[in-house]
């Protein structure tokens, strides 16, 4: 069989983060699709290429040998798909557009969306619900013009620029049979240290679980984790249904999820919109979106 990009991303993926798990959400696969991926990979070699044992990955010493041919063909394919993108963005008003979900429930974004429709009836967008490190690397590898993102940010590539727009403070949802429902007004976050937490799905360098953790912590507790789930929608679900409490962006609450209060913290905590984009681009489309991104917060403030 012979060998595809997939298989030799799979294969580099997993050599580089020594977690296959975190490699799967990396390249937006479960982790037995990217294990068979791997496995194709040693069958065509005839050769082991990780250890995976007592819950830690090494690689072979094949597996050390093979690591850089992989890395040289994967960027050799990006060098090509780079080159074509380019040739061709002269006339492409196709905008691709990757965004958080919790990003969604905002007025910002669909302000921004509508002011991009009425730019130029010739422009395509095209959105896609990602995670962080997901849209990071599609601006980076010319897959997304543009990824909406939440503080904290994960590391960036150099070649990657960064626009911060919208301030959010997040809230404290609660199930409504709670005791502590029963009060009015803010909320001290450290009075609520024994309740269980629901937990987002942790991502590299970013997003909102780590801005739960860092708050915990600020208010002097470690957060005792029920659930950890990936979309924002069956968080509060599980709030309303009893199995912990939450801390959400604002924006959300306006969803409401019956069997859910949400209460402001006492010690204001923020999330930042920011909006990635690579540095070096300049076509037409992208810097139209940056200059209505900019008067869409405008207009907010």
């Amino acid at each position: 069989m012979a060998l595809e990009l997939r298989h030799w991303r799979a294969f580099a993926t997993a050599a580089e983060t020594l977690h296959f798990g975190l490699a799967a959400e990396r390249i937006g696969l479960t982790q037995p699709a990217l294990s068979q991926l791997i496995k194709v990979v040693e069958d065509e070699f005839e050769v082991r290429l990780f250890d995976r044992s007592h819950r830690t990955v090494t690689l072979t010493e094949a597996g050390r040998s093979l690591l850089p041919e992989a890395q040289a063909v994967l960027a050799q394919s990006r060098r090509a798909e780079r080159l074509g993108l380019v040739a061709g963005r002269s006339s492409n008003r196709t905008l691709a557009i990757g965004y958080v979900g919790s990003a969604a429930f905002h007025p910002f974004f669909s302000r921004l969306i509508e002011k991009l429709t009425t730019i130029s009836p010739a422009l395509v967008l095209r959105l896609d619900q990602s995670p962080v490190s997901r849209q990071v690397m599609q601006v980076r590898d010319h897959n997304l013009d543009i990824g909406i993102l939440r503080s904290p940010m994960p590391p960036l590539d150099p070649q990657i620029a960064t626009l911060s727009l919208q301030r959010e403070p997040m809230v404290l949802a609660i199930g409504r049979q709670s005791h502590h429902s029963a009060q009015q007004g803010a909320c001290n976050l450290a009075d609520f240290a024994d309740e269980p937490f629901l937990q987002y799905r942790q991502q590299e360098g970013g997003g909102l679980y780590f801005l739960t953790q860092n708050a915990c912590e600020q208010a002097g507790f470690q957060p005792r984790i029920s659930q950890t789930v990936p979309q924002i929608a069956t968080m509060l679900a599980l709030v309303g249904a009893g199995l912990g409490v939450a801390l959400i962006p604002e924006s959300v609450s306006r969803l409401g999820v019956p069997g859910v209060v949400c209460r402001r913290l006492l010690q204001p905590v923020f999330t930042d919109f920011n909006l990635i984009y690579r540095r070096s681009d300049t076509a037409p489309a992208l810097r139209e979106a940056l200059q209505a991104a900019r008067a869409v917060d405008k207009l907010s403030l």
